[in-house]
């Protein structure tokens, strides 16, 4: 298993940052099509679909953000295009988050950034409602990452759904890694339930020729997420993999701890899954 195709979302208003350089490294890496994606919706809400597909003569504010989408798109492209490396580009006048969860269609993995602004829906992708929404792993890089290489990769594992889902998700990182390690933050108690859990995921991983170097229980002492910033330092951890628990509640999305922290602070990359 490999990723054949990248998709990295590039913000329409913002200069061109770490994220497509750590996308451009990560398909030299997996030989795969490198796809570039931005988004812009109007703030007019009586807007067609076939306006904003192909916008008429008589709206010049939308052929003025399609003709931004392009002069981003010749930036990515200028930016990125090398001998060797294929490269494509998309773009579309409609919210960013669903832009990009629809044309996740396409990727094996999606590579967003993580701004410390919040801005308009319209305009900006906010990261925790597209890693809920795409059906696909999200790769999250922080603001000032310009570069990833995995040599240790940490598995925050929690016994569900979510978490199964991304260690499959991130096995073409993990055969990349130099050492794997497997940790499960447990509650007061659940310290022996919480090593059997991180064996067995050592275990499945090894029969797939992925070696893992220790397996480790961490108290819950400080909160799932600080407990995993912590690790990320003290292991000198690269790459962190790790579900995304989450939900929606009445149109907006309520995150688990960890996912809202990771989220929030960590200093590294984070591959997440939903």
């Amino acid at each position: 298993m490999s990723y054949a195709t990248l998709m990295v979302h590039v913000d329409a208003k913002e200069k061109l940052d770490g994220r497509v350089s750590v996308a451009a490294e990560l398909a030299d890496r997996f030989d795969a099509l490198l796809v570039g994606i931005s988004a812009w919706r109007p703030t007019a809400v009586f807007v067609s679909a076939e306006e904003l597909a192909d916008p008429p003569p008589t709206q010049p504010h939308l052929r003025d953000m399609m003709s931004a989408l392009d002069l981003k798109g010749r930036e990515f492209r200028a930016a990125v295009e090398r001998d060797g490396r294929r490269v494509e580009w998309r773009s579309v006048l409609e919210t960013p988050v669903e832009a990009v969860a629809r044309a996740a269609r396409a990727a094996d993995l999606v590579i967003i950034g993580r701004s410390d602004r919040s801005g308009s829906p319209f305009v900006t992708l906010d990261p925790g409602t597209l890693v809920l929404k795409t059906g696909r792993p999200v790769l999250v890089v922080p603001p000032a990452v310009t570069t990833l290489l995995p040599r240790r990769v940490a598995i925050a594992w929690k016994d569900a759904r979510e978490a199964r889902r991304a260690v499959q998700d991130a096995v073409p990182f993990l055969h990349e890694a130099e050492s794997v390690l497997v940790v499960e933050v447990s509650e007061a108690g659940e310290g022996e339930e919480a090593l059997a859990h991180v064996k067995d995921v050592a275990g499945y991983l090894t029969r797939h020729g992925i070696e893992v170097i220790a397996e480790r229980v961490r108290p819950d002492e400080v909160g799932a997420s600080e407990s995993l910033l912590h690790l990320i330092r003290d292991e000198n951890i690269n790459l962190i993999v790790a579900g995304a628990y989450g939900h929606s509640r009445i149109g907006e999305w309520a995150f688990g701890g960890a996912t809202r922290g990771l989220l929030a602070a960590s200093p590294i990359c984070c591959l997440l899954s939903h």
